[in-house]
């Protein structure tokens, strides 16, 4: 892939394909604590003019969430899926440097699971507190702006600050997440 990418201009990328690191401060289980998590991003998108186009992505966040002070409990695990399609816009875009804005809407499935060695009385604890395991699904938006920093014309490094939004339990919740990874750059004139 990589042989024949090499042989695609790319200086008005038209299409790009980005895999990388992606890290979360969220919580599925929104009145507790946000808490850190890491995971994997991936998207395409595809420019229809040297600034507009269109693009889709699919990540994976994981993370752990400590029981409550005076629970003896191990730790709850939960991840969250996301899948969302969006505009997206350049407003910059040099030999060098890309910038654009872009806006995704989709849904998110987040799961919080309790540990399979958690006991009867453990689990009682938890769900007074409010740690309760459950699946759902709910809508989900990120509004970022993917800066590209090009180490050859096929291929660049990309740094993507966002607002991650999600509606688990019929609350809005604002998340920042960080993605960071290589872009890869096919088309273009």
């Amino acid at each position: 892939m990589f042989v024949a990418a090499h042989c695609l201009p790319a200086q008005n990328a038209s299409a790009e394909l980005f895999g990388g690191y992606s890290y979360t401060k969220a919580n599925p289980l929104v009145l507790l604590p946000k808490q850190n998590m890491h995971g994997w991003v991936g998207s395409a998108a595809a420019y229809a003019n040297r600034w507009i186009g269109a693009g889709l992505e699919v990540a994976g966040q994981f993370g752990t969430l400590p029981p409550p002070s005076g629970v003896t409990a191990p730790n709850l695990t939960f991840k969250e899926y996301s899948y969302m399609a969006g505009p997206q816009f350049r407003f910059i875009k040099t030999d060098r440097v890309q910038v654009a804005g872009k806006l995704l809407l989709g849904g998110v499935f987040g799961q919080v699971n309790l540990d399979a060695q958690t006991n009867a009385a453990a689990a009682a604890q938890l769900s007074a507190a409010g740690y309760t395991g459950f699946n759902q699904t709910k809508f989900a938006m990120l509004v970022a702006v993917p800066v590209d920093v090009g180490v050859t014309k096929l291929i660049g490094i990309r740094v993507e600050p966002g607002l991650y939004l999600t509606d688990f339990s019929k609350t809005k919740q604002s998340n920042f997440r960080l993605s960071v990874g290589p872009v890869f750059r096919f088309g273009g004139k």
